[in-house]
């Protein structure tokens, strides 16, 4: 995948996803302030992962819409797709982070 682009088609579905997930109040509430900004990203990161992680089989159509969607593939296709590289993509954009700190 090139650089993550954050269409308005995207951003619905994300947030689609996490409020299906029901994990939009957790996310606000990662609070990560160790005076290291490198440090506090990587465990603001790990406990996201975690949050998803725990919560996936939530929004599993919607997830797999969203990378058939991401990838331009078919829904088929997307749903045999090895996520964690999308996830870690995902997860250090700096368009999508601002928006995960709104939700």
């Amino acid at each position: 995948m090139n650089e993550l682009k954050i269409t308005p088609k995207i951003l619905s579905k994300i947030s689609l996803i996490i409020n299906k997930m029901g994990i939009s109040s957790l996310i606000t509430e990662i609070n990560i302030d160790s005076g290291n900004d490198i440090k506090d990203r990587e465990e603001f990161g790990k406990k996201l992962v975690a949050l998803i992680i725990d919560n996936l089989y939530k929004a599993e159509n919607e997830i797999i819409e969203l990378i058939s969607n991401l990838k331009s593939i078919s829904i088929d296709e997307a749903g045999e797709v090895d996520i964690i590289p999308i996830i870690k993509e995902l997860l250090s954009n700096d368009k999508l982070k601002d928006f995960l700190k709104l939700t």
